[in-house]
């Protein structure tokens, strides 16, 4: 996150460090004839003595994995070998031993950060649902998860591990450059707030040089010293507002040339985050559940949204946000503009599974138009309610008995129909549907097949069907498709699109919803309307909480944060809002549990820390 693309030219040469002595002349590696190098350096800039010992230890590798037909790891230092290793399945005693035994199935691909905090935002909510049965999911979606859920612990350690890699940096270099040690206080702070958001209390880590100025003010629960100590929620939450605004004017303010890095106004989005949902995170611990026992903070969430919408642009097409070219590169696309904090793609050098691809793939099936990429998972779906919000007739679809009979996976509705019914191919077409919704926000497609000549539609309810996925609109949204049509992909397997972890809309709605909490419904609704005039949407001239939840849903749909909005609503857990397959029961009719308003604490990580307490005993 954070990192910069690589430049699409060709490596002829490259430069390497010779020792640390500032005044010794660099080396460097080249091809005699002047043509590419044969290697690529990914990142940082590495010694002579680095390169020896990278070109060495791949020529062992190498050797050993044709030999012995498993993966194979080394380890050298100053050009010898210094211990060499095959992989080998772990038994399920060293499973245990190593806290590794409840996550079957995670990957390095399944165990990103933004894939796991994506579902678990989003698979328990009314928006989008998974049909694969990776490990965890079922529960998760369902709301039914326990301590020892793996995409639960999953999330949870990759929070940790990244906090654990920014306090590595901080320990060794927080004095060498103020900006670089702001922004890596920043990802820290982002990786709290996710564990504040989403599990409430967590062992709570810092340097050694923050820790004893912090418990100077602060009391950690907790008395051994040999285990991490336990922050609670509230103080969390006053931990990582008083970080931000600590680093706040550290950062740059220059947005274009940082594009890949965090900037001021990354802090200040956050800040507004924060702020608009403290009433949340600063609930009473026994009544937690309960939003209105905590202390609203709507002033400085509208104050810090003002400022984020002061310093950015909105793209001017909604769709331009999540295309292949919307970096800071393209001559036709502007959501550089608008997008505050990307996590870089660049389908030739940075890869993965668990970041826009994931995206990407998941909505992707056969048949559809082109997206740029051709990959195609065929596992995630849109949720009735999320059609809904754009097209309002479809609440009154009918859910079928017979899902056993694939007759019984379709339904009619004749009036829906009528709305949609220019659409030209049996498929459907996601820019006639935007028409049909008279909003550019409808990324959705119909999906539908003929049965008898009659134009039939998918029945978004069929939560199991695994041998023939039709349950469901697809979501067009992201795609690999370029604005500039002097820009194409640079694979066709790995996306282009960077991912908008952070972007201007939510500083618009941040500010409409706290100005509607303050009682100033006029501003409310001029922010509202500014991003319903982007997307070609009619005005609205009233405000509620259903309009402030609905629109959420419209703006950001299967961006990765519903939970936490619906929390903020008190719409997540109990009765007020429902759904299709809420909590698993097909008509909606089952309330989540109020506690499942947090996750749990691994129970590993309960069992090995003394100092750790679920946020309730409920988990």
């Amino acid at each position: 996150m954070g990192a910069e693309k690589e430049r699409n030219k060709p490596m002829k040469e490259f430069e390497l460090k010779y020792g640390c002595n500032p005044n010794q002349k660099p080396s460097k590696i080249y091809m005699a004839d002047g043509t590419e190098l044969p290697i690529e350096i990914l990142c940082g800039r590495p010694g002579y003595i680095n390169f020896l010992d990278a070109f060495n230890s791949w020529q062992l590798v190498k050797e050993l994995k044709e030999a012995l037909g498993m993966p194979a790891a080394t380890s050298f230092k100053h050009v010898s070998p210094t211990s060499a290793a095959v992989g080998i399945p772990l038994s399920d005693k060293l499973k245990k031993a190593c806290f590794v035994d409840d996550i079957e199935g995670l990957d390095e691909g399944t165990s990103s950060l933004y894939r796991m905090t994506y579902e678990l935002n989003e698979f328990p909510s009314d928006q989008v649902y998974w049909i694969w049965p990776d490990v965890g999911v079922d529960d998760v979606r369902k709301a039914s998860w326990t301590a020892d859920n793996a995409l639960v612990r999953g999330a949870y350690c990759r929070y940790i591990f990244d906090i654990t890699l920014c306090n590595t940096y901080l320990d060794s270099y927080a004095d060498y450059d103020a900006t670089k040690t702001a922004e890596v206080r920043f990802i820290r702070a982002l990786n709290y707030w996710y564990l504040l958001d989403m599990f409430g209390s967590c062992p709570f880590n810092i340097t050694e040089a923050e820790m004893d100025a912090y418990k100077k003010a602060n009391e950690l629960m907790g008395d051994y010293d040999n285990y991490p100590k336990q922050i609670t929620r509230k103080n969390l939450y006053e931990w990582v507002v008083n970080e931000l605004l600590a680093i706040e004017n550290q950062l740059t303010v220059d947005r274009n040339a940082f594009y890949y890095r965090v900037d001021k106004v990354a802090a200040q989005m956050l800040l507004a985050r924060l702020y608009l949902n403290a009433q949340v995170y600063t609930a009473d611990p026994a009544q937690f559940y309960a939003v209105s026992t905590g202390t609203p903070e709507w002033a400085k969430a509208a104050e810090y949204a003002e400022k984020v919408i002061n310093a950015t642009q909105l793209a001017s097409q909604y769709k331009y946000l999540f295309m292949g070219d919307n970096d800071n590169r393209s001559k036709v696309n502007d959501a550089y503009k608008e997008i505050i904090l990307p996590v870089a793609q660049e389908g030739s050098h940075i890869q993965s599974y668990g970041a826009s691809l994931f995206l990407l793939a998941s909505f992707n099936t056969d048949g559809l138009p082109s997206w740029g990429i051709t990959q195609s998972w065929k596992c995630m779906r849109t949720r009735k309610q999320l059609v809904s919000l754009f097209f309002p007739l479809a609440k009154n679809w009918n859910i079928s008995t017979a899902l056993e009979n694939p007759t019984g996976w379709f339904t009619t509705n004749e009036a829906l129909m009528a709305e949609i019914k220019a659409c030209p191919n049996p498929l459907g077409d996601a820019t006639v549907l935007t028409a049909a919704a008279k909003d550019d926000r409808a990324l959705l497609c119909n999906y539908r097949e003929y049965n008898d000549s009659s134009l039939i539609i998918c029945n978004l309810n069929r939560e199991n069907a695994t041998d023939k996925f039709f349950a469901g609109w697809l979501c067009t949204k992201f795609t690999n498709n370029m604005a500039d049509p002097d820009r194409v992909p640079t694979r066709t397997d790995q996306p282009d699109m960077d991912l908008p972890l952070m972007r201007a809309a939510e500083a618009y709605l941040t500010y409409a919803e706290a100005q509607f909490r303050l009682g100033q419904n006029g501003l409310a609704l001029d922010k509202l309307n500014t991003l319903r005039a982007r997307a070609n949407a009619t005005a609205l001239t009233t405000v509620d909480e259903n309009t402030i939840r609905d629109e959420w849903g419209r703006e950001f749909f299967a961006e990765g944060r519903r939970r936490t909005d619906l929390v903020r609503l008190d719409m997540f857990a109990g009765n007020k809002y429902g759904w299709e397959w809420k909590a698993g029961n097909q008509f909606g009719q089952k309330a989540i549990e109020e506690h499942r308003v947090v996750f749990p604490l691994p129970l590993s990580d309960i069992t090995a820390n003394p100092n750790l307490k679920q946020y309730t005993d409920k988990y």
